[in-house]
């Protein structure tokens, strides 16, 4: 069977398909460190709850003050190290998802593709962009009100 598209449709296609795969591949790259993230905040956030929850005569006092601490320290600390990754992701999927309205633009072979091109389509990508790129700024605020409220229950 004869195809009856010029080499200017067959290589927008092709650029076209690689960009979907990029797209994809970038996508399963952000979910795979925001899942891995968020997993090891949800950890962190138990062994907080847990050592403000000691009731130990002796040691308790000291413990729910030191160790809610060292938790939100090393917590704020993994989301500065999650950051880059996680940004850099975002980043490279916005690229991606550019250079896919570049090839929409020129508007040869891509009609089948239609549904990509919508405004809300784009708008339902960028919230997801900024849904991952804000919850470390999140996480950390949270891990910082969580620590001055471990000194405000030591102090009282």
């Amino acid at each position: 069977m004869m195809d009856n598209r010029s080499e200017e449709e067959i290589r927008i296609l092709e650029s076209f398909r690689v960009c979907r795969e990029e797209i994809h591949h970038e996508y399963d790259i952000l979910g795979s460190r925001l899942n891995s993230y968020i997993t090891s905040q949800a950890f962190l956030v138990t062994g907080y709850a847990m050592s403000m929850s000691n009731l130990n005569p002796v040691t308790g006092h000291e413990f729910r003050l030191v160790f809610p601490i060292l938790l939100s320290v090393v917590s704020i600390l993994l989301s500065l190290r999650a950051l880059p990754g996680i940004t850099g992701a975002c980043f490279v999927l916005s690229k991606w998802h550019d250079r896919q309205a570049e090839l929409f633009d020129k508007g040869v072979g891509l009609a089948d593709y239609h549904v990509l091109k919508q405004t809300n389509v784009k708008e339902i990508h960028e919230r997801n962009l900024w849904f991952a790129s804000t919850s470390p700024f999140i996480f950390m605020t949270a891990w910082a009100i969580m620590a001055m409220f471990a000194i405000y229950l030591f102090t009282v």
